[in-house]
């Protein structure tokens, strides 16, 4: 029983370490060319991908930005032809960045309130890995005040602080059954922070060649006082009590390497290389207030490795009022095959973007992008639960933003 507990309880709130929870949605003008363009886009959301661009925006501004991510995964059992799919669920993950400081000044202060992480998966309770996971939704907002100051005309450095409110609900079924044959159910849920940080430069030469360099650090979320609730037969309840967890969540670091340089008049190409500092993830410890012989303090070992990504895309100036996106992408997973779970049915994985901003007018512009990302078909078989089948995923994320500049 201890065994099946171990991987029953532990392994659900590993979607926050993998490619699939990284939401590359912070600015909708990166979406639409598949999150290349830290060095060309100079606004308020270099916040996010570059601050030491931000004190070289010419203007100050808002701007307010949502998604839609739709994850939808389906599963096939080694030997089984019958495929189960997850239930259609949309996660919205939103931006609001804002920007301030004298006009052509050396420097400019910002604020970017941002989710760089999250997702949400239903498999529901009549699938094979039912004692896996039943669902599971997570969040984690970022708060991050930021500088950034202008050395010469070419050359900015920024930095700001980074505060994570991180969220975690999941539930999955437990192999003890009542007298109609319906198995138990367990329920965890809790809320953790962690503190971190995010640095950049940018340079450019004039308006032919920039280069952006950041770091964004990594944040150990600390969840404390989380709630463990179990639906299980009376006669086990002294087994399965409601308690408290508590759990470290660490959040992975990056590196990032922008270009963009113009291809002509109204062609501006953009490439993003990433170094994502996943190997911090090596194990999962739950700490639980109220132990039994069956529920007891526990550690599940995930031995992530350090990934890697690369983005390019083209900004089109269609004419004064409309630009055009499109961009391509491929990325690394840092999910080694014996740890694919179902919340992580993860790898190496596609992607391509459209995408477009409206100048409405000198002070309002509107942006709108969508990208799919295709995650690559995985069969693999995992060394905890034994369970082996094949994983094949697509991520759907449409996103607009709005901005007002003064």
């Amino acid at each position: 029983m201890k065994k099946i507990l171990f991987a029953l309880l532990l392994a659900s709130p590993t979607l926050t370490f993998a490619q699939g929870s990284q939401v590359n949605t912070q600015g909708i003008r990166a979406l639409g060319m598949s999150g290349a363009g830290s060095a060309l886009f100079v606004d308020e959301t270099s916040i996010f991908y570059s601050p030491g661009a931000l004190a070289k925006a010419t203007e100050n501004s808002i701007s307010i930005g949502a998604s839609a991510v739709m994850y939808r995964s389906a599963f096939k059992e080694v030997n089984s032809n019958v495929q189960h799919d997850t239930e259609f669920q949309i996660s919205p993950p939103f931006s609001v960045f804002a920007s301030f400081g004298p006009k052509n000044s050396w420097w400019k202060a910002g604020i970017g309130v941002y989710t760089p992480f999250g997702g949400g998966v239903n498999w529901g309770t009549e699938w094979p890995g039912r004692f896996e996971l039943n669902h599971l939704s997570m969040r984690a907002i970022y708060i991050q005040p930021t500088l950034s100051f202008k050395i010469t005309e070419n050359f900015g450095i920024g930095g700001g602080f980074v505060y994570n409110i991180g969220s975690v609900d999941l539930s999955r079924s437990i192999p003890v059954f009542d007298q109609n044959g319906n198995p138990g159910r367990a329920e965890l849920n809790g809320i953790g922070t962690g503190m971190g940080y995010n640095v950049g430069i940018h340079y450019n030469l004039e308006d032919d060649f920039a280069i952006s360099l950041s770091y964004r650090s990594h944040v150990r979320t600390k969840l404390e006082d989380g709630d463990a609730v179990f639906t299980v037969p009376t006669a086990l309840s002294t087994s399965f009590p409601n308690t408290k967890f508590s759990a470290e969540l660490p959040l992975p670091s990056s590196f990032n390497l922008g270009i963009a340089f113009p291809l002509g008049d109204k062609v501006d190409l953009a490439a993003d290389a990433t170094f994502i500092g996943y190997s911090i993830y090596e194990k999962l410890v739950f700490d639980y207030e109220q132990n039994t012989p069956v529920l007891s303090d526990t550690e599940q070992i995930k031995d992530y490795e350090n990934a890697l990504s690369a983005k390019v895309g083209l900004n089109i100036h269609a004419n004064e009022k409309l630009d055009l996106r499109f961009g391509t992408g491929y990325v690394y997973t840092p999910v080694r095959s014996k740890y694919v779970y179902a919340e992580t049915p993860d790898n190496n994985r596609v992607m391509g973007s459209i995408g477009f901003t409206y100048n409405i007018s000198d002070k309002f512009d509107f942006s709108g992008a969508y990208t799919l990302q295709r995650i690559i078909e995985r069969t693999t078989t995992n060394i905890a639960t034994g369970m082996s089948g094949t994983y094949k995923t697509n991520i759907h994320a449409p996103g607009i933003s709005l901005t007002y500049k003064w």
